[in-house]
C-alpha cells in the first residue's frame, strides 16, 4: 500500500515539476499550491477502495433465510380408508354426500346402483338414535352397471346438529336384497351445506380370491378367502342363500378386531342335491341403527340395522 503512495506521490511530483518549467507550457487544471492537497485526497480514495474491496473479499455474502411458514394439516375423514388392493367400484356407490358432510335440510343423495330388472332403490335416512327421519322408494326398470338415482330427503331435527345414517338398499325384482351400504353425515338445523367428496367408500368392502363371480362349487364345502375393511368392530357374517333368499344353513362368523384391513380365511359346509344357485352373502351390522331389514320374503329371520351387505352370485353343487 505504502509503495502504491510513493509512486502516485512521484508522478504528482513529476507533474508538478513540468508545470514550472517555463512560460510556454500548458496550465495545469489545479493551482500549484493545491497540489498536495489533491495528491492528499486522491491517495485517501484509494486507500479507502482499498479497505472496502478488501472487505468484501473476505466478508461472506449473506443470503436472507426464508422462515418457512407452518403448514396447517388438511383435514380428512378418518372413517374413510384407503381400499384394498382387488376391491371392486361397489354395487351401490353413494357419490353424494361423502363420509361426514354437513347437511342442511333436505340431503340431496346422488347414487350409481348396479340394478337387474325392476331394481328396487330404498334411501333411508336415520338420526343419531336410530329413528327413521325420511325415505324414498324408487324403480328402475332396466338392467344396468351404474344407473343414476337422485333423491331428496326432507327432514327436521330438534337439536342444533346431530349425527346422520344414510342407509341404501337395492332389492332384485324377488324382494331379495342384492346390496346394501351406509355413510354417515352430520344434520344441522340451520346453515349452510358443506358436500364432502365420497372417496373411497365408492368401493365394496370385501376382496374375495375365492369363490370368483358366478365361480361352480362342488364337493360339499365353500372355500371363502380374502380380505374385509371393517365398517366397525361388530361380527362379520358369512352365510348361503339361494337365489330366492331361502337360508341354506350354512353360516360361519368372523371377529373383527380392528378398523384395518381384516383377513377372511373360512369354509362353510353345505348340502345340496342338484346344482344350485346361491349367493354367498357377507353382511356387518351397524352399532347405532336398530331398524329391522328382511334379506326375503322366505328369510325367517330379520337383520337388526345391518351396515353393509355384500352379495356374490355361485352355483353349488353336490
Amino acid at each position: 500500500m505504502l509503495r502504491k503512495l510513493f509512486v502516485l506521490a512521484s508522478l504528482f511530483g513529476l507533474l508538478a515539476g513540468c508545470a514550472f518549467q517555463g512560460d510556454s507550457s500548458a496550465p495545469t487544471p489545479y493551482p500549484a499550491d493545491y497540489l498536495p492537497t489533491v495528491i492528499y485526497l486522491t491517495a485517501r480514495s484509494i486507500h479507502s477502495t482499498t479497505i472496502a474491496q478488501t472487505a468484501a473479499a473476505v466478508t461472506p455474502t449473506l443470503v436472507p433465510s426464508l422462515t418457512p411458514s407452518p403448514i396447517l394439516p388438511t383435514p380428512t375423514a378418518s372413517t374413510v380408508p384407503t381400499p384394498l388392493p382387488g376391491m371392486q367400484p361397489g354395487a351401490i356407490q353413494i357419490t353424494s354426500p361423502g363420509p361426514m358432510s354437513r347437511i342442511v335440510s333436505p340431503l340431496e343423495a346422488r347414487l350409481s346402483v348396479v340394478s337387474q330388472k325392476d331394481t328396487k332403490v330404498y334411501i333411508a335416512l336415520y338420526g343419531e338414535d336410530g329413528s327413521l327421519l325420511a325415505d324414498r322408494l324408487l324403480n328402475i326398470p332396466n338392467t344396468s352397471s351404474g344407473e343414476y338415482v337422485f333423491a331428496k330427503l326432507s327432514f327436521e331435527i330438534r337439536a342444533a346438529g346431530e349425527t346422520g345414517i344414510l342407509q341404501v338398499t337395492t332389492r332384485d325384482n324377488n324382494g331379495v336384497l342384492m346390496a346394501l351400504d351406509t355413510v354417515r353425515v352430520l344434520l344441522v338445523s340451520d346453515g349452510v351445506s358443506q358436500i364432502n367428496p365420497p372417496g373411497n367408500t365408492v368401493y365394496e368392502r370385501v376382496a374375495l380370491e375365492t369363490p370368483s363371480y358366478k365361480a361352480a362349487v362342488s364337493g360339499g364345502v365353500l372355500t371363502i378367502k380374502g380380505t374385509y375393511l371393517p365398517f366397525n368392530l361388530q361380527l362379520l357374517v358369512l352365510e348361503l342363500v339361494d337365489i330366492y333368499g331361502k337360508s341354506l344353513n350354512a353360516n360361519t362368523q368372523v371377529d373383527i378386531t380392528g378398523l384395518d384391513s381384516q383377513v377372511i380365511n373360512k369354509t362353510l359346509s353345505y348340502k345340496v342335491d342338484a346344482p344350485t344357485q346361491a349367493y354367498l352373502v357377507i353382511h356387518q351390522a351397524d352399532d347405532v341403527l336398530n331398524n329391522s331389514v328382511f334379506f326375503s320374503h322366505q328369510y325367517p329371520i330379520p337383520w337388526v340395522g345391518p351396515a353393509y351387505v355384500y352379495t356374490e352370485l355361485i352355483t353349488l353343487s353336490p
